[in-house]
């Protein structure tokens, strides 16, 4: 990276002493209770590690993987990009939330002890660190597509013999001139513009469509190749304004504010409040502006003060915008050799035979480990459930889908068959809003039942309820899932989903969609955990009686694979097993704020994190149990929101096959990878894990699908053939 703006100071002034837990007092539900005695006197800076800052090293952890030149290169082009779009999804939630509570009190406290102004100070400290190592490793990287026959043209300073070819070329543009005195025109969030300052005067250049803005130029030879449409509007800004004497041009984007505001229980419905907010959300404020430019100018401190912005929300860096659009080059035709090779998920044997999935399930419960088995067999699933005459009744949620999503078609199949279907459609899942509250509209035209959106609380759930009658009797038969309902995501995140015809879970699931097609709060059960109820005290109780038992039988173990690790009452519980002697093992893919291997407080603590090909989706959490073995699957992390602001399930895989499987191999192979994972350290950073000498290589991504390949196992994970050999080698 080049020169950059100067930080905000790092540290603030130390505010007087508040509760440490009430700044997000909405967020975390409620305030953790303090382990007495020495382990108290530990400072929260050392007990907590604050959530943006990490979520910000686990954005490291992917720009990490763009820089491994063991990664084919359009793969390392694609976690470049990810690394882009994650940051603009972080300014537009957290980083505006946090901006506003550090205008409005900035000595308020996080959970960690950090104030407010300290936050936000670092958050702009790790950007520009974490932005500069991405411009040296994008230059890098697209030398090295070069040289595979990529081209892409960035810069225009010197070279015009691509002049005539970008012109002819250009994609719709819209340009506003105006006075240095007037108003900013109206800006779309997340676009790429050009900025043009003359004497008295500036213009603004909007690419209408963000993805047109990757020109597609002839190739040269067996060279592909493609132009930035803005660094090349930049570079010829003079002959774009012959008449005018140009300062200087630049390309820039903001992010805006992309929380939406609603009120339940006003008389305007909640999907007309969503349509409206959303509308909104193209003027709301301005919370970062970030420009591709060499230095640091004064047409950028101009742009700032237009949007009412300081100098802390204001990026540079010689660096491309928007490298989403990027992406568009992975698909890059006749580059196989450049991506990895494609997944291809795998039917297990029982969903192969001439048997209907209902047998398959009846027989004994399922489980489907996504990407690795195919996300066909749940569309076949209710695909069965709408033609089948013998079904009379569906329930569902739904938070995520595609466009086009086949498990839609299916619900309103079975809907205009005369079955009664009753779906929930989350139209609060953000940035999904307007496509859910379409597919909400889609299914009542289909005569589904379309469950009233539930006030504030989001349905985070993933579950699918099949009634069938058979002998006179009703049967239920269950998908629940850790995953959305999304085809596309399917394969590529790490999800886990159970078929069970157990009536007892049956029963307990049928009584919590009952709950939310009332607008009620749904209860728990033995089996069944719920949030917002008593997922939360549960998982505690649980914890806690790992603690009483290992004290008691020894043995003590608890393993746990979340995408985030937040909430602070968890934490503290873990920490007491820790203390206790209970080894606890985490893989946790993001955010994590407890602190492993601090002396005296969580010696017995390992995160472990692993960043591959697909992102680590699924929850799953073991206990011992003094060898009882309690596991349990979930769409809910270990996180306040998950806890108090969203309706949540956690339900139990009862089948000791099934458990031993999703301990020994799903948890343990995350835990012995040594090529794709990284350990958390005791001061929050993280080390890539080194195979140790002489070891085998443990990859755990391409373990799990050799698994599949080789046909090793079923969903049932019966032993067979050539499975009685020693466990398959990844591919």
């Amino acid at each position: 990276m080049r020169e950059i703006p100067p930080a905000p100071p790092l540290r603030a002034p130390r505010a007087k002493p508040v509760s440490p837990f009430s700044p997000f007092r909405v967020e975390l539900g409620r305030s953790p209770k303090m382990p007495e005695g020495a382990a108290a006197s530990r400072s929260l800076e050392k007990r907590l590690f604050n959530r943006d800052l990490s979520w910000l090293r686990f954005n490291d952890r992917v720009l990490a993987e763009a820089a491994d030149r063991g990664v084919p290169a359009l793969e390392r082009l694609r976690f470049a990009t990810i690394v882009s779009s994650n940051l603009d999804e972080f300014f537009m939630v957290r980083g505006a939330e946090i901006a506003r509570i550090a205008r409005r009190q900035p000595q308020m406290r996080f959970p960690d002890g950090m104030t407010a102004s300290q936050v936000h100070a670092q958050i702009r400290e790790q950007v520009l660190r974490q932005k500069g190592r991405q411009a040296e490793i994008l230059d890098d990287l697209l030398l090295d597509l070069q040289t595979e026959g990529i081209k892409v043209h960035a810069d225009f300073d010197s070279d015009r013999s691509l002049d005539a070819l970008i012109q002819s070329r250009l994609p719709k543009l819209t340009l506003s001139l105006r006075r240095s005195s007037e108003p900013l025109p109206a800006l779309p969030s997340a676009r790429i513009h050009v900025f043009v300052r003359f004497p008295g005067q500036y213009a603004v250049i909007a690419i209408e469509e963000r993805q047109a803005r990757l020109l597609e130029l002839p190739p040269d030879g067996k060279q592909r190749r493609y132009a930035l449409t803005e660094r090349w509007l930049s570079a010829r800004a003079a002959e774009i304004f012959p008449d005018l004497e140009v300062i200087e041009a630049f390309p820039f984007k903001i992010i805006r504010d992309a929380d939406l505001r609603y009120h339940p229980d006003d008389e305007e419905s909640l999907e007309e409040q969503i349509v409206t907010a959303i509308q909104k959300r193209q003027k709301a404020r301005v919370v970062r502006l970030e420009v591709d430019a060499p230095t640091y100018s004064e047409g950028a401190l101009f742009l700032a003060t237009a949007l009412g912005l300081d100098s802390a929300a204001l990026y540079r860096f010689d660096l491309p915008l928007d490298l989403r659009t990027l992406a568009l080059l992975y698909n890059e035709p006749g580059a196989d050799r450049l991506r990895y090779a494609p997944i291809q998920p795998q039917i297990p044997a029982p969903f192969r035979k001439k048997t209907t999935v209902f047998d398959a399930i009846r027989r004994k419960d399922r489980l489907l480990h996504h990407p690795y088995d195919s996300f066909d067999i749940v569309v076949r699933f209710l695909q069965a459930a709408a033609v089948d005459p013998q079904v009379n009744e569906i329930k569902h949620t739904l938070y995520r889908t595609s466009r086009e999503s086949p498990v839609i078609e299916a619900l309103k199949d079975a809907a205009q068959r005369g079955k009664r279907v009753t779906v929930y459609v989350e139209i609060k899942a953000r940035f999904d809003e307007l496509n859910n509250v379409r597919t909400s509209g889609e299914l009542k035209r289909a005569g589904v039942r379309v469950v009233q959106p539930l006030g504030r609380h989001k349905v985070h759930s993933k579950l699918t309820q099949v009634i069938r009658l058979e002998d006179g009797k009703e049967v239920s038969y269950l998908h629940l899932g850790t995953g959305n309902y999304h085809p596309v995501t399917a394969r590529q995140y790490t999800d886990l989903g159970l078929l069970t015809a157990d009536q007892d879970l049956g029963r307990d699931i049928a009584a919590y969609f009952t709950a939310l097609s009332k607008g009620s709060r749904p209860a728990g059960s033995e089996d069944l955990m719920v949030a917002p109820g008593s997922l939360h005290g549960r998982f505690r109780k649980l914890i806690q009686e790992e603690i009483d038992l290992h004290k008691e039988k020894g043995g003590g173990r608890i393993i746990a694979k979340v995408n985030s690790l937040v909430d602070p009452e968890i934490i503290e519980a873990l920490y007491q097993a820790s203390q206790a002697g209970v080894s606890v093992e985490l893989l946790v893919r993001g955010i994590c704020c407890l602190l492993p291997g601090l002396k005296g407080l969580s010696e017995n603590i390992r995160v472990v994190s692993v960043i591959d090909r697909f992102l680590e989706h699924s929850r799953i959490y073991y206990f011992h149990a003094g060898g009882a073995e309690k596991l349990y699957l979930s769409s809910a992390d270990w996180m306040p929101r998950n806890f108090y602001n969203r309706y949540e399930i956690a339900f139990p895989v009862k089948d000791p096959i099934l458990k031993g499987y999703v301990r020994d191999v799903i948890m343990a192979k995350g835990l012995s990878d040594n090529v794709k994972a990284w350990t958390l350290k005791p001061d929050g950073s993280y080390t890539k894990l080194p195979a140790p000498a002489g070891a085998a290589e443990v990859r755990s991504q391409l373990y799990f699908e050799a698994l599949a390949k080789e046909d090793y196992r079923d969903t049932g994970l019966e032993l067979r053939g050539k499975a009685k050999r020693s466990e398959p080698a990844p591919s």
